[in-house]
């Protein structure tokens, strides 16, 4: 399980990299360092994910594969 997690995060750093939207990448930043805690919080996590949907749905599609 460790593996995948760790290749769920580099994936989602090289979206991230990619990404000219400063305000998503904020977002997705914070999204990625709680999903790096052993003690993540789903309500977090979900707060997180409100806030991407609402900036720009399309994003919340293009990573929606890359953490589950």
């Amino acid at each position: 399980m460790g593996n995948s997690k760790n290749q769920e995060i580099n994936d989602l750093s090289s979206y991230i990299k990619n990404l000219s939207d400063q305000d998503i990448k904020v977002l997705l930043l914070k999204l990625k360092n709680e999903m790096m805690k052993d003690d993540a919080s789903w309500q977090q996590i979900k707060e997180i994910l409100n806030s991407i949907k609402e900036k720009n749905s399309k994003v919340l599609l293009d990573i929606a594969p890359l953490i589950v």
